[in-house]
């Protein structure tokens, strides 16, 4: 199990508003906002802190993937990603 991860991110805004968008359909919330980090949780975790961060950095590449409960919520998420730019 992944307890959290972080990805640095060009433009901290941009991107907080991308994800708040792509991962509504697998029922993330914003946790944590501040303006050098925002993370997002999703409801089976207790973590306060959350469990996906976003920070303002040097870019570099990265691999992650997130779990959906139903067919549904995958169906739900590729057209709010690409609905989110």
């Amino acid at each position: 199990m992944i307890d959290h991860f972080g990805i640095k991110v060009k433009d901290l805004e941009v991107a907080k508003t991308f994800y708040q968008a792509t991962l509504a359909p697998l029922n993330y919330h914003l946790q944590f906002d501040t303006e050098w980090a925002v993370s997002f949780a999703e409801p089976r975790n207790a973590d306060p802190g959350g469990d996906f961060w976003l920070s303002q950095g040097q870019q570099e590449p990265e691999y992650f993937a997130f779990s959906a409960e139903t067919f549904q919520e995958v169906e739900a998420f590729h057209p709010a990603a690409l609905a989110a730019g």
